[in-house]
């Protein structure tokens, strides 16, 4: 027989290694993974702000992200080979040193990473192993930890990159406490009906409406922004078109006061829909605002500090907090003719907690009946009948003559109701520091609390006094022409900016009554602009309530710093870790109001979530997983190379003896799931004419010899006696026929487990 040249000869294999370094050899591959893992995990835990954009040397941002991507696939790469050495670990340890493995699992460790690998026949087939003598439960962990690696590597690739790419998202960026110098009924009153000299002695008729503390505070602001509009415009003009995604109202504004004392607050709500609607709208609480944004700008400066930020490195800062805020809700009634003689107006009513009713009629037993050319307007107390009303308002026309016995004019009687409201109210994302606007608004918990059986005066709402009402709309600054020696309230010079009536109409004038009169749209237009501006007025004044209280007011205006706020030391470490920075009020606390605040950061970033929390549970099984076979190879110290592929595992099956019993009508495929369980082994194969070494080869439990004579056809025993006589006769051995006949195959042939650091043919 021809030998080949010794080049074509592939060298003996040492099957098992035991040495310290081929174990740790083995374990390199698990280092990379499980060093990538525990990074991007830690990350994500303690949160990692990247920045508002993802440039690096290459200034895109896609192909920033898909650096990001390419490396999660990478990761998942490696996570994937680290299960694949751990699985086929375990496969050859069950070949060579268990019971043997199910012909549908020998390529588990080769096709575990394959999900449509566990619904094919190939799997459940060799499940039926399980039921087979031999030790159960090395059978289920086996094909546990083989799910298990399958799950793992399906779910690694979305994983890691949930954990590793980068999201533009919120960011906590810390909080802190802080402190209002007062109790809840100082800044959040229920009554309004007494006397107030602090206030007055503030707010005196020279600066009430430049002085943010004063309930008159935004009027100059309130003036500006209705003068933009006319009664067909205002519900739709300016509105920004993420205003109701921003407050979830129709639309919104900033109010703010010449003096810069109080920051912008955004007053924000819905208008009158139609005929019998009402006004709704929010502003944030200014004595609190004061507090936050002080508070947002120190905490800004920390943080540039701190992380080294600058503004183009953040894509939007939040400051929050939550806390009750000044709302009100009108409505106004449907215009009506009074003579000189009439002293009857009808205000809607309010039926419950806060639903509109129908207008009641109402003797105003103080109307003037002075016949005037311009428009007049006047607080009204509203008695118990007309329900949780906290004042009326009641609005005349310039009179209208034809002939002096018939000079009459068109009023219109308004219903507010004034509480306070809980809300999240955040600096405006979009445009930084420019304001502050509620979100998040629970309605169910407004306040005062109101019960049907009640006859207090701040039965569900806030009540009203004349001391109040006067500060909230004194004489206004002369700022227009044309009115003459009327001096017009700071409500009525907005109600004449906004276009509601024109101070130069004469007593003869017909054109005023007949536009509030009009049938169809034209007059519920002015009725609900009207409606809005009593609103807006009321609103912006009861949100100011309790804001002298946040200054220092010794000395002149302009030298009032913000009281009791002072930061600890360690401020800027502080609250960035959402730990107290404050110094808390060297009061007793029943006499002082807490407010917890939080800042976020919008930009790219990797943080925990729900989402996180889960792709981490995933990466964290296979860490598991690998710590335990590095634990286990070190300790063992058994590591092998061979049949980590699909040819090495042929050219074994190829050297091995056939199992034409075992695996009979295979040739052409296999259709049943029972072939599959067919458990075959790893053995070191001994025969008269092998090496010392032996022969490594696949083995299935084929039948005895006695079983063979009964099912074999004759041409097949005719082989295998002539092999017999073949191995015996190059060994020197001699044969008879009768030991061709009686003596079986397996006196002759021995199988044994495969030693380790042994050369293997």
């Amino acid at each position: 027989m021809r030998v080949p040249s010794s080049d074509h000869y592939e060298p003996q294999k040492v099957i098992i290694t035991q040495s310290i370094p081929a174990a740790l050899r083995c374990c390199i591959i698990h280092i990379i993974p499980l060093t990538v893992s525990s990074t991007i995990i830690t990350l994500n835990m303690r949160g990692t702000y990247l920045g508002a954009d993802l440039m690096s040397p290459v200034r895109s941002e896609t192909i920033n992200l898909m650096l990001f991507q390419l490396a999660a696939k990478g990761h998942e790469i490696m996570v994937v080979a680290s299960l694949a050495t751990i699985v086929l670990q375990y496969v050859r340890h069950e070949l060579l040193f268990g019971d043997g493995l199910p012909l549908g699992l020998l390529g588990s460790g080769l096709t575990f990473n394959n999900l449509e690998f566990f619904f094919q026949k190939e799997f459940y087939g060799g499940l039926r192993y399980m039921a087979a003598h031999g030790n159960k439960p090395r059978k289920i962990a086996f094909i546990g930890i083989v799910m298990v690696a399958g799950l793992v590597a399906t779910l690694t690739g979305p994983a890691s990159a949930v954990l590793l790419v980068p999201k533009s998202q919120d960011w906590s960026a810390g909080g802190t406490r802080f402190f209002l110098n007062g109790t809840e009924s100082h800044f959040w009153p229920d009554n309004l009906s007494g006397q107030m000299p602090e206030l007055q002695r503030l707010c005196n008729q020279d600066n009430s409406t430049r002085l943010g503390v004063c309930p008159g505070g935004g009027y100059h602001s309130l003036w500006t922004h209705w003068g933009t509009m006319n009664r067909t415009t205002f519900q739709t003009q300016h509105v920004r078109p993420y205003a109701k995604d921003l407050s979830g109202s129709r639309f919104y504004w900033p109010v703010s006061s010449p003096s810069s004392l109080i920051p912008p607050l955004y007053a924000l709500g819905d208008i009158q829909p139609g005929p019998n609607g009402r006004t709704s709208l929010v502003q944030p609480h200014a004595a609190t605002a004061v507090l936050l944004q002080r508070l947002a700008e120190d905490w800004w400066g920390a943080l540039r500090a701190r992380k080294g930020l600058s503004s183009n490195q953040v894509d939007d800062r939040t400051a929050s907090a939550t806390f009750r805020n000044a709302m009100t809700v009108a409505r106004c009634g449907t215009p009506q003719i009074l003579r000189a003689s009439d002293t009857t107006a009808h205000f809607p009513s309010i039926d419950g907690r806060f639903d509109f009713a129908d207008s009641l009629p109402l003797d105003v037993d103080s109307l003037n009946s002075t016949q005037t050319d311009h428009l007049r307007f006047r607080w009204v107390h509203l008695p118990r009948r007309f329900g949780a009303a906290s004042i009326g308002g009641l609005f005349e026309t310039s009179w209208k003559v034809t002939e002096p016995s018939e000079a009459s004019r068109v009023v219109i009687g308004c219903t507010v109701q004034a509480g306070w409201v809980p809300a999240t109210v955040y600096t405006d994302k979009y445009t930084f520091w420019t304001g502050w606007y509620p979100w998040n608004i629970l309605f169910g918990d407004r306040t005062p609390a109101w019960t049907p059986t009640s006859n207090n005066s701040s039965n569900g709402r806030v009540a009203f006094g004349d001391d109040w009402l006067d500060l909230l709309t004194p004489p206004a600054p002369i700022i227009a022409s044309g009115t003459g020696s009327w001096r017009p309230s700071t409500i009525e010079s907005i109600f004449l900016n906004a276009g509601l009536a024109a101070n130069e109409e004469s007593l003869n004038g017909t054109g005023v009554a007949d536009d509030w009169l009009a049938n169809g749209n034209s007059s519920w237009e002015r009725v609900s602009l009207l409606e809005a501006i009593v609103c807006s007025v009321v609103l912006d004044g009861l949100s100011r309530t309790g804001s002298y209280r946040a200054f220092n007011t010794s000395g002149p205006i302009s030298e009032w710093s913000i009281a009791n706020y002072n930061p600890l030391p360690d401020f800027n470490s502080l609250v960035l870790k959402s730990e107290p920075a404050i110094q808390p009020l060297a009061i007793n606390p029943g006499e002082s109001t807490t407010i917890e605040a939080k800042m976020e950061i919008s930009g790219f970033s990797m943080q925990s979530s729900l989402a996180s929390f889960l792709a981490m549970s995933v990466l964290l099984v296979h860490m598991v997983m690998a710590t335990v076979h590095i634990i286990y190879v070190i300790l063992k110290r058994h590591t092998s190379g061979s049949w980590s592929t699909v040819g090495e595992l042929i050219a074994l099956s190829q050297n091995s003896q056939p199992a034409f019993e075992t695996l009979a009508n295979t040739g052409g495929g296999i259709q049943c799931s029972k072939t599959y369980a067919q458990v075959a082994k790893i053995r070191v194969r001994m025969t008269p004419s092998s090496s010392n070494q032996g022969h490594i080869e696949l083995l299935f439990n084929e039948p005895s010899a006695s079983e063979s004579h009964q099912h074999n056809p004759p041409g097949r025993e005719l082989d295998e006696m002539h092999n017999t006589l073949k191995a015996s006769l190059s060994s020197g051995l001699t044969v008879t026929a009768e030991s061709l006949v009686d003596v079986p195959l397996e006196a002759r042939e021995t199988t044994a487990r495969v030693q380790p650091d042994c050369p293997y043919a």
